[in-house]
């Protein structure tokens, strides 16, 4: 099968996965919360039964593909055995668990196909707004809706003053170590954002700035970064401001900023 062929069988089916897995998570939110079992991993994190039937739906969409999986509700293979993949799906089946469980907008399911150079297909699904984003090398910035309409080719809006910085809803740092240093931080309002949904924002125009302090997992950025790839911005490493790296030993990101401006 051709490389462009490949993509576009990916994008097909990641959209699907994606689709599939809202349609399971919105089913979960119509149940009861006794009928939902919630435990903590080892991370401190909480799990839950909607974080399982999605992934257990999403790998059944995308398993057939032959491309290797990396998943936070899956087994991780050692990085002796994946570091040398040609190319692997990172899924996030629930991100913002947290907001999934506590009834709040901004949870999302993130499904990204990686290559050696990293993320290069991204889709991320917010169920509450049956809203899909998708962004792929060659192919750009789509929207659509998540019952399967014809996506919309998104071209992001101008970029205004001041500029608006979007950060997790945990984030504790001040404005000053956030704002990228080529930026006078008096032009910059900062807000929260649950999850995947800021690399949307950024995409779409609707803000400026994405800066993140805390480490999180790769899964956690990896199809929003390859959403902003595909209109070609770049996300950094805040340590090295260098790319993120993806596929690493503990496939962990410590921190991370991008921007428009």
């Amino acid at each position: 099968m051709k490389p462009s062929d490949l993509l576009k069988l990916c994008i097909e089916k990641s959209e699907e996965a994606a689709g599939a897995a809202s349609r399971v998570l919105l089913n979960v939110i119509s149940t009861s919360d006794e009928e939902l079992h919630i435990k903590s991993k080892l991370d401190g994190s909480l799990v839950s039964d909607a974080d399982l039937a999605s992934q257990k739906i999403i790998s059944s969409i995308l398993s057939p593909l032959g491309i290797p999986i990396i998943s936070e509700e899956a087994s991780i293979p050692e990085h002796g055995e994946r570091k040398d993949w040609p190319m692997y799906w990172l899924i996030d089946p629930l991100d913002g668990t947290e907001s999934f469980l506590k009834n709040r907008s901004g949870f999302a399911v993130n499904i990204a196909l990686c290559d050696k150079t990293g993320p290069i297909l991204g889709v991320v699904a917010d169920p509450l707004t049956n809203t899909l984003y998708k962004g792929a090398m060659g192919e750009g910035f789509s929207i659509a809706q998540l019952n399967g309409s014809n996506p919309r080719k998104i071209t992001p809006a101008d970029i205004r003053r001041p500029y608006r910085l979007v950060t997790s809803w945990m984030e504790d740092a001040p404005l000053a170590e956030l704002t990228p240093p080529w930026i006078n931080i008096e032009e910059v309002v900062a807000r929260p954002v649950s999850g995947s949904l800021k690399f949307c924002e950024i995409a779409l125009g609707s803000a400026e700035i994405h800066s993140r302090t805390g480490s999180y997992m790769e899964w956690d950025c990896a199809a929003g970064d390859a959403i902003l790839r595909s209109v070609g911005i770049d996300v950094f490493d805040r340590h090295t401001h260098k790319r993120i790296k993806y596929n690493s030993k503990d496939l962990r990101v410590n921190g991370l900023y991008t921007s428009r401006v």
